[in-house]
C-alpha cells in the first residue's frame, strides 16, 4: 500500500497530495517546529519551512528505502537509528 502511495507520486501528471503543504502533516508539522523555535529547542538558523520540508524528505526517504528494500528489514528499527543523527542537525548550536 506504501508502494503504491509514493509510486502515485512520482507520475509528473495530476495532484502530488504528498507535497501538498495545506495538508494537515504539514500544518502540524510547521505548528511543532514553530513552536520548537519559540522555546529554543530548535534551530533558528533555517525557516520552519526550510525546517519542515526538510523533516518530511527525509521521512519519505526512509519510506521510499523500505519500499525499495520489499519491506526486508525493520523500518519502525531503522528509523529510530538514523533519526536522532538527522534531528540533531536541527537542534539550536
Amino acid at each position: 500500500l506504501l508502494a503504491q502511495l509514493l509510486a502515485t507520486q512520482l507520475v509528473t501528471s495530476g495532484q502530488k497530495h504528498l507535497l501538498d503543504h495545506k495538508r494537515t502533516y504539514y500544518r502540524l508539522l510547521r505548528r511543532i517546529i514553530a513552536q520548537g523555535q519559540a522555546e529554543g529547542q530548535l534551530t533558528t538558523r533555517r525557516s520552519v519551512n526550510e525546517l519542515s520540508k526538510l523533516y518530511a524528505l527525509c521521512e519519505r526517504y526512509l519510506m521510499y528505502d523500505w519500499c525499495l528494500c520489499g519491506g526486508e528489514y525493520s523500518l519502525r528499527d531503522y528509523a529510530a537509528q538514523v533519526m536522532p543523527d538527522f534531528l540533531s542537525g536541527f537542534l539550536p548550536g
